[in-house]
């Protein structure tokens, strides 16, 4: 009895202690128009430079699927000015017309529905990386209300003024490049569940549309 009691306890240390691993973004290569251009905010962080990533985000193996694919259905807070709203879970991130997403200028959104509830463990999302700009009112939300307006958590904000009126948020401004932004959606080490992500951002600092070229979203 006291060896399979002991049995037990080290089969549950194990469970909880189990090793994390990288979630791992597919990455397009880098692209640039040019010199960039020079960008003035007071909520900028630091530049990382190009060609360093950010550090990896550290999950256990079991919430490393990418849980979006060209299937996943994709709703956007205004018809779409060019592209198409399933360009952004294509999997093709070329910066370029071919396969980006442009909505109007102001606040917008686009919006993936997962089909059901999942455990997100992170989002990433890559906007237009063309020349290094900056957008603004960059949010990440996860629910189970397709419309947002209950059980909502945001992962990611930096809109430090709440000129999206979503709540102001601590989060960096940060310069578009090939590695997007990535987020982790794990809160006290636990998966947010939600079956709907959504993604705002308020134009650039090069031009007031909003481009989107691909959301991923990973999880269980």
């Amino acid at each position: 009895m006291k060896k399979m009691l002991m049995f037990a306890v080290a089969f549950v240390a194990s469970a909880v202690f189990a090793e994390k691993v990288a979630i791992r973004f597919e990455l397009p290569p880098p692209h640039s128009s040019g010199t960039p251009k020079e960008i003035k905010s007071a909520n900028l962080e630091p530049d990382r430079g190009p060609g360093k990533l950010r550090p990896p985000i550290m999950v256990e193996p079991e919430y490393t699927k990418k849980l979006t694919n060209e299937d996943t259905k994709v709703t956007t807070s205004e018809e779409a000015a060019t592209g198409e709203n399933e360009f952004v879970v294509d999997g093709d991130k070329t910066p370029d017309a071919t396969a980006m997403l442009q909505l109007p200028g102001g606040v917008q959104w686009v919006q993936l529905d997962l089909g059901a509830e999942h455990e997100i463990s992170a989002v990433c999302v890559w906007h237009d990386q063309g020349d290094e700009r900056v957008y603004k009112d960059v949010i990440m939300q996860i629910s189970n209300d397709k419309n947002f307006k209950e059980g909502v958590t945001t992962i990611f904000n930096n809109d430090h003024d709440d000129s999206a009126k979503l709540g102001k948020g601590k989060d960096k401004e940060y310069r578009e490049r090939n590695d997007g932004r990535p987020v982790s959606a794990m809160i006290n080490d636990k998966p947010t569940k939600g079956r709907y992500v959504r993604c705002y951002s308020n134009g650039s600092s090069s031009e007031p549309v909003n481009n989107y070229i691909e959301i991923e979203v990973f999880g269980k």
